[in-house]
Formats: structure tokens, C-alpha cells, sequence
């Protein structure tokens, strides 16, 4: 069983001028601009809000790197494509009003990205190659990966400020300059975790990273168990299996519970046998071991469930079945397994 790691990629823009801000003094306009902090290669719009009718007797035009690329009364919006990663586009607006005179503004956009990418501390046989997917109430960091770039040179990670924000609630205990790494445990009553970051170079907004991270449910999985090579991980247990001896260990493995708690030892495993308790010396470390008592064939149900005990972590439960086949082929019920 293998499961891939998840990366996300946000794109983001460097402004160095406000983005969206009203103007200072008596100037009567507002610039808007959407996205915020666009990304390589995405649409851009610009527009500008004026009191009352003003915008409606102005001329407004607007430059593109130097060129104008429109011009008229009542051309209150501009939209353009931003460049590749690292590039340079500078946007002018000039309003001209016969009544309230001319007003300029300019943005350059220098598109940039942040990668997020998140890890949990959850629970995954030795060697196992996929990624711990998170369950409720266990631990997460979420690592922001900026590429920023400010007149043509990157701007190093380590230079950068960032601002955390968890399920839309700011984390100013976690945020700051080079703390580009989030670690916390997640709520157990919520459905997934929402990360955000703001990215700052300065004082200077240069790009916004988001991240949702679903809750995955915890599961034990069956493998054989070896006297001498441990657990058999590479192949669990089917549905249903015909025994060809006498005795059989099994090993209840768990995936993405929390990992503090496997530590801990809050994680409770409880074995059925037709519908009753059994237990072993192992059986707290998930390891069953199950002899034929008396000769004869006959079938048997083994069940297992595991839940965690830990009070912030209650909801991580799991259970598992595996169908037993036994002596001489025939269906009728013989000895039970001993143990």
C-alpha cells in the first residue's frame, strides 16, 4: 500500500506598492487590485473606484512597461497577463478630471510562488514508502516554500517574514522573520485543518500561500507474523484465509494514528474470537498468536479493534476481521483456537 506525498503550489506576486489601499490626502479614487498576489502567467484587474460621478468625466489612461495600452473617458479597469517567474511589469494609471485635476498611480508586479507542503506525525509500518496521511487530533507542520524575487535578484527565504493563520485565526506566536515552518496539533472535532500564510518582505505583502489538509480515518491492517523475521508487510492478510498448521501469529498494524500516542501507550487493541475476548502475552503490542486445540476442521471469525485513549484524540478508532479455515477441509464448526 502505497500513498503519495501531497504538495501544493500557490502562486504569488510581488507588489511593492500597496495593492489595495485607498489614497492618501483629498484624493478621491481607490485602485483594487485582483488577485492580490497573483501568480506567473494570471490574469491581472486593476480597477479604480471614484466618489460620486467623478471617474465619469475623467480620461483615464494606462501604460503598460512604458507603452499605452488604453486610453478613454470611462476606462476605469485594466486587465493584463503577469510573465514568468522573476519578471518585471509595470502598470501606470493617470486620471485626468477637467474639474479635479490629475492623479497618477503605479504598480509593478513581479510574480514569485510558495509551495506548501505539509507532514503529519502519524503512525506507518518501518520502511513504509507512501505518506502518513493525518487523522484527527494529530500532530501537523506545514512547511511554506517561498521563491521571491524583487528586481530581478531572489530574495533569500531566511529574509522574509511570515504570518501564519490557522482555520482563519492568526497564530502571531508562530509568526515572524524566517519562521517559515507551523507545528500543531490539529482538533479532533473538525473535518480537515486550513493553513495560511502571508508572506513579507519588510513591510511589503509579497505573496499568500493556502493550504487545506483533509482528515483521513485510521486503519489497522493484518499482517502474519514471524517468529524470526517479525511482521510479513509485504502482503497483508486477505479477507479470508485457509491455515496449512497448527498455529498462526497475527500482527495488528496501525496506520495514522498519532504517533505520540503509540508511544505513549494509549493505543488499546481488543481481540475477538467468535464474538469472544481472547488475549496473549502481545496482545497490547497488537500480536495474537493462535493454536488449534483437538484435531477436526472448522471455520472461525477473528476480529480486532484498536482505539485510541488519549482525551484529544478519541475519535481515532479502527477495527479489522479476518475469516479462519482450519483442520480438514469440510464447513462444520470444530475446536476453537487456544491460545
Amino acid at each position: 500500500m502505497r500513498l503519495l506525498r501531497n504538495i501544493v503550489t500557490i502562486a504569488i506576486l510581488l507588489v511593492p506598492t500597496a495593492v489595495f489601499a485607498q489614497t492618501a490626502g483629498q484624493e478621491p479614487l481607490r485602485y483594487v487590485v485582483s488577485p492580490e498576489t497573483p501568480g506567473p502567467y494570471e490574469r491581472v484587474l486593476i480597477q479604480i473606484e471614484g466618489v460620486g460621478n467623478f471617474l465619469g468625466h475623467a480620461t483615464i489612461t494606462w501604460p503598460q512597461d512604458g507603452a499605452v495600452v488604453n486610453q478613454g473617458a470611462g476606462e476605469h479597469s485594466y486587465s493584463f497577463m503577469t510573465g514568468a517567474l522573476g519578471s518585471r511589469t509595470t502598470i501606470g494609471a493617470t486620471v485626468v478630471s477637467p474639474a479635479e485635476g490629475t492623479f497618477s498611480r503605479t504598480f509593478v508586479f513581479s510574480p514569485s510562488v510558495v509551495t506548501m507542503v505539509w507532514e503529519s506525525d502519524t503512525t506507518a509500518p518501518p520502511l513504509y514508502r507512501g505518506k502518513t496521511l493525518y487523522s484527527a487530533g494529530s500532530q501537523l507542520k506545514v512547511l511554506a516554500f517561498p521563491t521571491v524575487f524583487s528586481g530581478g535578484s531572489r530574495i533569500t527565504t531566511g529574509s522574509l517574514s511570515y504570518q501564519w493563520r490557522r482555520n482563519d485565526e492568526a497564530v502571531t506566536e508562530v509568526s515572524g522573520l524566517g519562521r517559515s515552518i507551523f507545528t500543531f496539533t490539529g482538533d479532533q472535532l473538525k473535518d480537515g485543518e486550513t493553513v495560511a500564510v502571508d508572506v513579507y518582505a519588510g513591510s511589503v505583502k509579497v505573496g499568500h500561500g493556502e493550504i487545506t489538509i483533509p482528515v483521513t480515518q485510521p486503519r489497522v491492517i493484518l499482517y502474519q507474523y514471524n517468529a524470526l523475521r517479525g511482521p510479513l508487510y509485504d502482503m497483508a492478510l486477505p479477507a479470508a484465509i485457509s491455515l496449512g498448521s497448527k498455529e498462526i501469529t497475527i500482527k495488528a498494524e496501525p496506520y495514522f494514528f498519532a504517533r505520540e500516542s503509540k508511544q505513549n501507550n494509549t493505543l488499546a487493541y481488543d481481540w475477538q474470537l467468535n464474538g469472544e475476548s481472547v488475549s496473549g502475552p502481545d496482545t497490547t503490542r497488537g500480536i495474537l498468536t493462535l493454536r488449534q486445540a483437538g484435531a477436526g476442521a472448522g471455520e472461525a471469525s477473528l476480529s480486532v479493534s484498536l482505539q485510541n485513549l488519549d482525551s484529544s484524540k478519541l475519535v481515532q478508532a479502527a477495527e479489522a476481521a479476518l475469516g479462519l479455515v482450519f483442520g480438514e477441509s469440510g464447513s462444520a464448526l470444530g475446536n476453537l483456537f487456544g491460545l
